[in-house]
């Protein structure tokens, strides 16, 4: 099985136009193999396109994962802050009232 041949395909769409044309030429052959070498060799396309795909979006996703991390140890770095901020805050209250 393959994609569906009409969206678009950047890297394969001549393949696609070729397969299709084989298909409209040979509308019984297609079942006995007259366009199998094409399809054979379209599907090696898909291959090749959804691979380079995946690696584009794995390379997006690790950018997105190093980003989301460094926006984690932020947020954690100012609410250390703002609790030591409060400690401190309740530290000098406590030693200010008398007893």
């Amino acid at each position: 099985m393959h994609p569906p041949l009409f969206r678009p395909h950047p890297q394969c769409g001549e393949m696609v136009e070729k397969l299709v044309a084989c298909h409209n030429e040979h509308s019984i052959g297609k079942w006995f193999g007259a366009c199998n070498q094409l399809k054979n060799d379209l599907d090696e396309c898909f291959f090749l396109e959804k691979e380079t795909k995946r690696q584009a979006n794995l390379a997006k996703a690790r950018d997105f994962d190093a980003k989301f991390e460094e926006y984690l140890l932020k947020k954690e770095a100012a609410e250390a802050a703002a609790a030591a901020a409060a400690a401190s805050a309740a530290s000098a209250a406590s030693k200010s009232i008398p007893k």
